[in-house]
């Protein structure tokens, strides 16, 4: 014999959504993420999600939702137009929280300020960034796909777009990277006045170049 707890006493829910896709997987990366081949099949990805989730429905439709976080691979490769379908989908089915926040993770070289404008549209509030590093170098070493001034300009562009709420990813212990070089990285992204910044330490994990 099951039982299930009131909705009442159960706690809140987060939800994760992953989105694989990505320009050019980067050497150090150990995610579910895979370059893309061609176009994102978005449509049938949304069914892919949806289907997955109505699963489990059942479990956690009365339980709102707090918080949402956009995962990848790449998710700023996907279109404003597919945020839209999947979060008004979403909405039929879960029960969001009036101040839910909603985050997607950007990469700065797959951005521009109309997209910017397209996800806020799409009920996406928080933007998580992943500048990685402000120095051209190091930029190169860790083979990402956009350079320094992408990463203040993504910045600045969200900024711009109404994102007030947004997250600066950057990683220290870099190869050849001093203690100043790192320091510099952190007043760059300080200088924007985040609400959240996150700095990790470079972790080489198995099977990773």
């Amino acid at each position: 014999m099951t039982a299930t707890l009131p909705v009442a006493v159960c706690p809140p829910l987060s939800l994760y959504i992953h989105v694989p896709w990505c320009v050019r997987k980067c050497p150090y990366c150990d995610f579910n993420s895979h370059a893309v081949k061609g176009e994102i099949p978005e449509h049938a990805y949304l069914n892919a999600l949806l289907d997955d989730l109505d699963q489990d429905l059942s479990l956690v439709r009365e339980r709102p939702i707090e918080t949402v976080f956009i995962g990848g691979g790449t998710p700023s490769l996907m279109s404003g137009a597919f945020y839209h379908r999947l979060f008004e989908r979403l909405r039929e089915r879960l029960t969001f929280s009036p101040e839910a926040e909603i985050t997607l993770e950007a990469n700065p070289g797959t951005l521009e300020t109309g997209r910017f404008e397209s996800f806020r549209e799409a009920g996406i509030n928080r933007l998580s960034i992943g500048a990685q590093s402000f120095d051209p170098a190091q930029l190169k070493t860790l083979g990402r796909i956009h350079d320094s001034a992408s990463a203040h300009s993504a910045i600045e562009a969200a900024r711009k777009a109404g994102f007030d709420n947004f997250n600066v990813d950057l990683m220290h212990g870099l190869p050849g990277q001093t203690p100043s070089q790192a320091l510099d990285d952190l007043q760059a992204a300080l200088s924007y006045q985040p609400r959240h910044l996150s700095w990790y330490q470079l972790t080489i994990e198995p099977n990773t170049e």
